[in-house]
This record gives C-alpha cells, sequence and structure tokens, in this order.
C-alpha cells in the first residue's frame, strides 16, 4: 500500500513540475522568446553597465546587496568581475550577509548614511535593488558622493514606481493580508521572511532619483527604463497578454507606464 502512494506521489509531483514548467512560473521563458525576444533579464544589463566601467585599478563598493552583487543563479559572471578590479568591499547591516557573500570576501557592517570610508577614496559603487528600501535616500546619495573620488560612479537597479506592475504589487501589499503576501512572495520569487525588507519608494522615479543625486552632487550619465519579469509571469495565457501589451508600450513610448526597473548610472564630476 505505501509503495503505491510512493508511485502516486512520484505521478503527482511530476505532473505538478510539468505544468509549471509550460503553464506555469516556467512559462515565462518560452513566452518571451515568442512574444518579446529582445527583452533582456534586467539584471543582465545592470551588470553589462559595471563591466563597462571596471578598471584594474577600481576601487568598488557594492552597497546593501546582501550576500551577492547580481540577482543571477550562478556567481561565475560577479566572481570574474571582482576579480577585474584593484579592490571589492561589500556592505549591508546584515553581519550574516557579509560573512556568506559568494563573491566578494571584505565586508563592512554599517548602514549606508554612515559609511567607514575616508572621502574620495571610492571608484565605483552599486546599489542593486536597495534604492526602494532607503528611508533617507538623499541623506545616502550625499554619504555615496563623499566617499566617491572625481569621476566615480554610482550605478543604480530599482523598481520604478511609475510603472503599472509596481502600483498593482503595491495596492496588492496594503489590501492583502501579510500572511498572504508572504506565500506569494515564496511562491514568486523563492524568498523567505527575512529576506523580505520595508519598501519606501523614495526615489523610484526617474526625475526623483535624478533630483536626488543631484542635489548630492551628482551628474546623470545614463538613465534607463527596462520592462522586468511580467508581474503574473507565472500564469501562461495572463504572462502571454502581459508581455504583448508591455512591447505594444514600449513601441509606443509609454516606457515609464510599461517598464518596471530603472537602471541608472550617475558620475562625481571630475
Amino acid at each position: 500500500m505505501s509503495e503505491n502512494h510512493s508511485v502516486r506521489g512520484t505521478a503527482s509531483s511530476q505532473m505538478w513540475r510539468s505544468l509549471d514548467r509550460y503553464l506555469g512560473r516556467g512559462s515565462y521563458y518560452w513566452l518571451k522568446d515568442r512574444i518579446h525576444p529582445q527583452r533582456e533579464y534586467t539584471q543582465r544589463t545592470y551588470a553589462r553597465l559595471i563591466d563597462e566601467v571596471l578598471t584594474p585599478q577600481t576601487r568598488w563598493l557594492d552597497a546593501g546587496g546582501g550576500y551577492k552583487i547580481l540577482e543571477v543563479t550562478s556567481p561565475e559572471g560577479e566572481l570574474a568581475m571582482v576579480r577585474r578590479v584593484r579592490l571589492a568591499v561589500c556592505c549591508d547591516r546584515v553581519l550574516d550577509a557579509i560573512a556568506k557573500h559568494r563573491s566578494i570576501r571584505r565586508g563592512v557592517g554599517a548602514t549606508l548614511d554612515r559609511l567607514p570610508f575616508r572621502g574620495q577614496s571610492l571608484d565605483l559603487i552599486t546599489l542593486n535593488n536597495v534604492a526602494e528600501h532607503l528611508e533617507r535616500p538623499r541623506e545616502v546619495l550625499s554619504e555615496f558622493a563623499r566617499i566617491l573620488a572625481p569621476g566615480g560612479r554610482l550605478i543604480i537597479h530599482t523598481p520604478n514606481v511609475s510603472s503599472y506592475a509596481v502600483r498593482i504589487a503595491e495596492l496588492g501589499r496594503r489590501i492583502l493580508p501579510k500572511a498572504f503576501i508572504m506565500k506569494l512572495i515564496r511562491f514568486m520569487d523563492f524568498r523567505e521572511e527575512e529576506d523580505v525588507f520595508p519598501t519606501y519608494y523614495r526615489a523610484n522615479t526617474c526625475a526623483d532619483l535624478a533630483a536626488a543625486a543631484g542635489q548630492a552632487g551628482l551628474s546623470t550619465e545614463k538613465m534607463l527604463l527596462a520592462p522586468a519579469r511580467p508581474l503574473f509571469y507565472f500564469i501562461a495565457p495572463l504572462c502571454a497578454a502581459e508581455l504583448a501589451a508591455s512591447r505594444l508600450l514600449m513601441r509606443l513610448g509609454a516606457e515609464r507606464f510599461a517598464a518596471s526597473v530603472i537602471l541608472a548610472v550617475f558620475r562625481k564630476p571630475a
């Protein structure tokens, strides 16, 4: 009897994985190739922006990134970048994240508005999905400007709060029970509650982010809007409709509404 239960359980598990792959969470990948093949994973775009400015003399701080630089499965890309530079340091207020960082061996525990670095001592600061969690973004950007050397850059990847996806997600956070939200995050992003932090979105439009950087003394070198994974990527029909609508909106010039990610490069004047 137990063997029959085991066989049925295995068959049920295999069927679920197949459904999830082709009609659920995995459907985005094959649908994207057919509906919007030019769409690039925003973490790869972000990695390319970083890679373009690295030199053997770069002194680099990855700020608030937890235990990895990029939200990708393999660490090989970020390991290659870290090996190219003179100095790579990570910073986070969660000390456990620093200790288990997968590519950076030097780390400091600190809040981003009070960093333990001398003025003009770094050439690059990266901020991946952190700006939305800043309670005082202007103070943090001013601190970044203080420690950047002339000509140094700040590269940011963060949600675009003007997009429909972020607006819908925020509405859901406000009206749905917290327990349900956490289950949804676990299902969609494979994140546990300890990896979910409060969001403030106080510098999460292109205009607000550029204004905050400008007040800190940083000039805007590049500002991109890019579509991320569809909000309803885990339901194939909705995913297909969202991909098609997003592609049309981008063609019509409605990037601010369609693209859920801001990628920005700021520079400290030489």
